[in-house]
C-alpha cells in the first residue's frame, strides 16, 4: 500500500487578519477588494497558485489577479520592469534587486515565505529503478552517469534528462544545488514547455527522468483544479482540524531520494519535506511591490494567512505558515 501524508493541520503562526488594503495600484476605485493586480509566478507553481486566485476572486467578486505563467527568471525580470506587481519564486530577490526597485522605481519589496515546495525525479511505470542517492543525482546532471546500466538497470539504453525549460525555478534548483553558475547541462538534456509536458515525455518514454514540481503529481490535482468554488469549500478550508492525504499520479513513478549517509530513500511526500528526510526541498516566496490599499496587497495577505496556507495543503506542498502534526499510515 503507497504511503501517504497525513496532515492534521493544528495552530497556525499566522491568522488571516482583517484585510485593509485597496484596489491595485492602476484603478482609481481605491478599494482593497475592487480592481486587479498582475502577478507573475514560475510555471511550476501554476498549480496551487491559480487555486489561490479561485478562492481570493470567490471571496472578493470585483478583485482580480491577472496571472501569467512563465520562467522564474522571467518573473523576476517583470517584476524589475514593474509590468507586473506580484511574483511567485523559489528564492528571495537579492540586494541589488531591491536596491534598483526602491531607487530606480520608488517601491518597496515585500517577500515573504509561503510554502515549501519539493522538486521530484519522475520515470516510466516500466522503468525498475527506484531510488537514487544525492550523489548519483548530482552524477546524473554533470554527466557522468549517462546509461541506465550504471543504475542497477541492464539496459543499456542512455538516460534523457527531460525539463520544463530554462531558467524555470526547478532548473535554477539543480543548477544551484549541483552544477554551478557555469556548467552547462549534458548533451542528454531536453526541455520541454511546461511541468505537464514533461509527465507526459516521462510518461511514453521508459529511458527518461523528468524534473518537476511536487504540486503536479497530486493524483486529486484534476478533481480540485475542476471543483468549484462555493460556500461548502470555503467552510472547509477554514476548518482548522481538516485531515488531508496526498499521494502521487499513477501515470508515471516517482524515485526516492536518499542522503549520502542514508540506506533509505524517501519520496517527495508532505511528511517527508515537512521532517527534512526528502533532501529536495525549496522554499517558495511571493514578492509584492504593490501600494497600501490595493487588491495586490489583498492577494498578499490572504496568499499568507489561514485560508491561502490551507489551500496549500492540498496541493502536495507544504505550507510555510502552519504548524502541524503529520501522521504517517503505511
Amino acid at each position: 500500500m503507497k504511503l501517504k501524508s497525513l496532515f492534521i493541520l493544528s495552530a497556525l503562526t499566522v491568522m488571516l487578519g482583517a484585510v485593509t488594503s485597496a484596489c491595485g495600484s492602476k484603478s482609481s476605485t481605491k478599494r482593497y477588494d475592487e480592481g486587479s493586480a498582475v502577478m507573475y509566478a514560475d510555471e511550476g507553481c501554476k498549480s496551487y497558485m491559480e487555486q489561490e486566485i479561485d478562492v481570493f476572486e470567490y471571496q472578493y467578486p470585483k478583485a482580480y489577479i491577472l496571472s501569467k505563467y512563465m520562467s522564474e527568471n522571467d518573473a523576476i525580470n517583470g517584476l524589475l520592469e514593474d509590468s507586473c506587481q506580484l511574483i511567485v519564486i523559489s528564492r528571495p530577490l537579492n540586494q541589488t534587486q531591491l536596491d534598483y526597485l526602491k531607487g530606480k522605481r520608488k517601491k518597496i519589496a515585500r517577500q515573504e515565505e509561503i510554502a515549501v515546495d519539493a522538486v521530484a525525479l519522475i520515470i516510466n511505470k516500466e522503468n525498475p529503478v527506484n531510488t537514487l542517492s544525492v550523489q548519483e543525482i548530482k552524477e546524473i546532471f554533470s554527466g557522468k552517469i549517462n546509461r541506465w546500466t550504471q543504475l542497477a538497470w541492464q539496459d543499456t539504453t542512455a538516460i534523457k534528462l527531460v525539463f520544463d525549460h530554462e531558467g524555470s525555478a526547478n532548473v535554477n534548483f539543480i543548477r544551484d544545488k549541483f552544477l554551478g553558475a557555469d556548467t552547462p547541462f549534458p548533451k542528454n538534456t531536453f526541455a520541454q514547455k511546461s511541468n505537464a509536458d514533461v509527465i507526459k515525455v516521462v510518461e511514453q518514454d521508459k529511458h527518461a527522468i523528468g524534473l518537476v514540481s511536487v504540486s503536479w503529481l497530486g493524483e486529486h490535482l484534476e478533481r480540485i483544479s475542476n471543483q468549484a468554488v462555493d460556500s461548502t469549500r470555503i467552510k472547509n478550508l477554514q476548518n482548522e482540524d481538516e485531515v488531508t492525504a496526498v499521494d502521487f499520479t499513477d501515470r508515471v513513478r516517482v524515485l526516492k531520494v536518499r542522503k549520502d549517509d542514508s540506506p533509505v530513500g524517501y519520496a517527495p511526500y508532505q511528511a517527508y519535506i515537512y521532517s527534512g528526510e526528502y533532501p529536495l526541498v525549496r522554499t517558495i516566496y511571493m514578492v509584492s511591490t504593490a501600494a497600501d490599499r490595493s487588491v495586490g496587497k489583498s492577494f498578499f495577505s490572504f496568499v499568507t494567512g489561514f485560508i491561502g496556507q490551507k489551500i496549500l495543503v492540498q496541493t502536495g506542498v507544504l505550507p510555510y505558515h502552519y504548524h502541524a502534526r503529520v501522521v504517517n499510515l503505511d
